[in-house]
């Protein structure tokens, strides 16, 4: 009788610790629109998965599908390198205005295709001031709408090949790359925004999160709850760590978005890392924060750092 005591209350006691945790009130979860969180299998190299629908609010971070929907509007056979002097949210140390968008690295006249079908409601000269404050801002530029209220933006063009009202195929060519507009070289500004009628200079998104993920890597984002109503930019650092080990392999110096990205649910996103374990490392006025988190191939790692 003693040991079947011990066993009903050793079960009862494993049961009650599979119940789900009741999630924290007041705090967001970044979820892009299209993209429903996934339950992972738990495994070693996963230590915080859990056997319920992830919520990164519960857990060290969530790996998730992600909304990688657009393809390389350089070609769906050309390197997608996204310049890291200038991503999604730099200020350049005060020295810019924050960026809007991501530059991918091209030659002149290269061609630019659709990243996905729309339709063309802009394609012309800059000079309107229809989608930015400043006077030929993009120089040559070319916006499509898509479907759920998504839009892209390809600027700097040295030639346009589409006419307003034109209906594009993902795929289908539809400019060159050139350096018009504020540019410094040859590159493609691209661009995503969502909602209204795309003049919203503030309702962009950040494009690392929807352009196809490279070959064998994966990509991050952070959130970080509890720093009140604005973004406030905060440097710093994460680490990855060389397989099987806890010793730094590489260094990635970023910082957060700036004030004017409050739209965005998360404050930070890099895509195209190595699969392995990172470690995010922060100092601020409540103190040091770290998380170490695991990056999967072709999937989204999501992290919410509270702060108190």
């Amino acid at each position: 009788m003693k040991q079947i005591a011990i066993c009903l209350t050793l079960g009862i006691f494993l049961i009650s610790a599979c119940l789900p945790v009741p999630p924290k009130e007041g705090l967001p979860v970044p979820t892009h629109s299209l993209v429903p969180y996934k339950t992972q299998p738990a495994t070693e190299s996963r230590p915080t998965a859990t056997s319920i629908p992830c919520d990164p609010r519960l857990v060290e971070f969530c790996i998730v599908e992600g909304n990688f929907i657009f393809q390389n509007p350089l070609g769906v056979d050309s390197p997608l390198k996204i310049a890291g002097s200038y991503p999604y949210g730099s200020t350049e140390n005060g020295k810019r205005d924050p960026h809007r968008g991501v530059d991918l690295e091209s030659r002149e006249g290269a061609l630019v295709y659709a990243a996905a079908s729309g339709r063309v409601i802009f394609a012309g000269r800059d000079h309107e001031r229809v989608y930015t404050p400043w006077d030929d801002y993009y120089g040559n530029l070319i916006v499509l709408q898509h479907e759920n209220g998504l839009f892209t933006f390809y600027g700097h063009l040295s030639q346009i090949d589409v006419v307003v009202g034109g209906i594009v195929k993902s795929g289908e060519l539809i400019a060159r790359v050139g350096h018009t507009g504020v540019a410094i070289g040859g590159h493609l500004h691209f661009e995503v925004r969502t909602g209204g009628d795309a003049s919203d200079f503030n309702s962009t998104e950040n494009p690392e999160l929807w352009l196809p993920l490279q070959k064998g890597m994966g990509a991050l984002s952070i959130s970080l709850a509890g720093h009140g109503e604005g973004k406030i930019q905060r440097s710093f650092i994460i680490m990855r760590y060389a397989a099987g080990t806890n010793v730094s392999e590489k260094k990635y110096y970023v910082s957060t978005y700036p004030k004017g990205f409050e739209h965005n649910v998360e404050d930070f996103a890099l895509s195209n890392l190595p699969p392995g374990r990172y470690r995010i490392a922060f100092n601020d006025e409540t103190g040091l924060h770290e998380r170490v988190v695991t990056v999967e191939e072709g999937k989204l790692t999501q992290v919410i750092i509270e702060l108190e």
